[in-house]
């Protein structure tokens, strides 16, 4: 950025969360909005946090790399994934952090925990790796809204991630995993649940997780 815009003073480092704040889940920033960021830029650094990996990030907040172009921060993956003025910072992976055994005990415990779930539709992707998250779900990622909104339904009723995360506190317990259910979406649909490991980082004075997100949807 030009230094007749103030980037050489910029000290305050502002952040934002990407779904619910700057746009509705899953959605594309408004125009206005976009712009008042770039206004914005002139006077503080701008950051972005999000739990998507950057792909999804970018299609929310802009096209393929403008996104890193045009915030100072891209925090995605919950933080484990890391971008600086345009630039790759670093990059976790959870299987670095948590162990191939760890990792492998907790995705074969949720596939056999899931395979005795009755639900009255089941379609594909229950499992996404991703560097910093498993994203998990029962009925399947690729579910239409529909199906979506109906599992929604049922476990509000039968209470199916509630039940999941008392017995993934049990059977993981003293691992120094964190397990808690999902916020809601633009649909009113509840997300899931999210298990975490806490790491710090030398880079910034920021704490990011590495998220096993168990999207009950």
């Amino acid at each position: 950025m030009d230094e007749s815009n103030g980037s050489s003073k910029r000290t305050i480092l502002c952040l934002f969360d990407v779904d619910g704040t700057l746009t509705p889940p899953r959605e594309k920033i408004d125009p206005t909005l976009d712009e008042f960021f770039q206004s914005l830029r002139r006077k503080v650094k701008i950051g972005i946090v999000g739990g998507s990996d950057y792909s999804k990030i970018a299609e929310q907040l802009g096209e393929g790399d403008e996104v890193i172009q045009k915030f100072d921060y891209v925090f995605a993956e919950n933080g484990t994934v890391q971008y600086k003025d345009g630039k790759l910072l670093s990059k976790q992976a959870i299987q670095n952090q948590i162990g191939e055994e760890l990792l492998q005990d907790l995705i074969n415990f949720c596939l056999s925990y899931m395979g005795l779930i009755k639900l009255p539709k089941k379609r594909g992707t229950f499992i996404e790796f991703r560097n910093g998250m498993l994203n998990i779900s029962p009925i399947g990622r690729s579910c239409t809204l529909e199906e979506r909104i109906e599992f929604s339904e049922i476990d509000k009723r039968e209470k199916i991630r509630e039940k999941f995360v008392a017995a993934l506190q049990e059977e993981f317990a003293g691992k120094g995993l964190r397990f808690t259910r999902g916020k809601p979406t633009g649909t009113g649909c509840e997300l899931g649940m999210n298990i975490s490991v806490t790491i710090s980082t030398s880079s910034l004075v920021f704490q990011y997780y590495f998220v096993c997100h168990l999207c009950m949807v």
